[in-house]
């Protein structure tokens, strides 16, 4: 009896799993994803931000408020792929080694894109920046966080995501030292400090610049930031292809052989794009280090 070969509905089923499990910023932002396939990279399109609604005094006749008047165009610009070599005896793997050996350092890379992204778009949209040298602490958070009240940011779903810098700034003091972890996914796990100022705080390596002179505290809401992901059209010339999706992610993976060097390859793409919502939702604390 043969090996039975992985699908690429299994495999990009997986993937997904992978990708939402593990993300950071990713899960702690406004998702956005539908159905409708787009051409490419630089496909515009319009996304509705989340609602919003003013309490009126009811005086005889009530008004009927409309929730969709408000969008955001977002350019679909970031096209993520990581395509690999795999045999025949590698597809008939089982998918838990399949994905331990293949899939997750390939979301992995895909992950580290998206928070850059996010991460970037916070930074450069933020209502309020404070930079300081010296070590960041519960002076600056709290600072920060007034500027999210002052904008009048919901009470849950507020989030500080900081870089390792930062991270060992708190640490070091008492107020995070017996902390409990927070998020309901692996990654938000492993990269939580605890819930603190009415916060779920979070490291993320991808809070530092490349240099290694600027390590970024972000507060914000998650209505804030914007995360966009589209399916790209299954390609004519590949015979096996699947796209999925889930919670606001979604991937494609495509079957494909390279004639020159008669290989059979895997390709998991995804084309996304992000978008600062409300800036006054977003609070930056930029912490300077000397180069090392």
């Amino acid at each position: 009896m043969p090996n039975t070969i992985l699908t690429t509905d299994v495999i990009a089923g997986e993937a997904l799993d992978v990708l939402r499990s593990n993300a950071v910023m990713p899960n702690l932002v406004h998702r956005d994803y539908s159905g409708d396939f787009v051409p490419g990279v630089g496909s515009k399109i319009t996304i509705r931000k989340p609602a919003t609604f003013e309490a009126k005094e009811f005086e005889g006749t009530t008004t009927t408020q409309d929730a969709t008047e408000q969008g955001v165009d977002v350019t679909m610009d970031k096209h993520l792929d990581v395509t690999f070599a795999v045999t025949s005896k590698e597809l008939t793997m089982s998918i838990a080694d399949f994905s331990a050996e293949f899939l997750t350092p390939a979301m992995q890379a895909f992950l580290d894109k998206v928070d850059g992204y996010l991460i970037a778009a916070a930074v450069a949209g933020a209502g309020k920046v404070a930079t300081t040298s010296a070590a960041v602490g519960q002076a600056d958070i709290v600072s920060a966080r007034q500027a999210l009240v002052k904008a009048k940011a919901p009470t849950t779903e507020r989030y500080m995501v900081a870089g390792s810098t930062v991270e060992a700034d708190l640490l070091k003091t008492e107020l995070f030292v017996n902390a409990s972890a927070t998020g309901d996914t692996a990654g938000l796990q492993e990269a939580s400090l605890g819930r603190k100022f009415g916060m779920d705080i979070y490291t993320d390596q991808n809070c530092e610049n490349a240099k290694g002179t600027e390590d970024d505290a972000i507060l914000f809401h998650k209505n804030s930031l914007a995360l966009v992901t589209r399916p790209l059209e299954l390609p004519m010339g590949a015979a096996k292809s699947s796209v999925a999706n889930y919670d606001g992610f979604g991937i494609r993976v495509v079957y494909g052989y390279d004639m020159a060097t008669k290989t059979d390859t895997i390709s998991l793409d995804m084309l996304c794009g992000v978008a600062v919502l409300d800036k006054g939702l977003i609070s930056v604390i930029k912490r300077t280090v000397a180069a090392n």
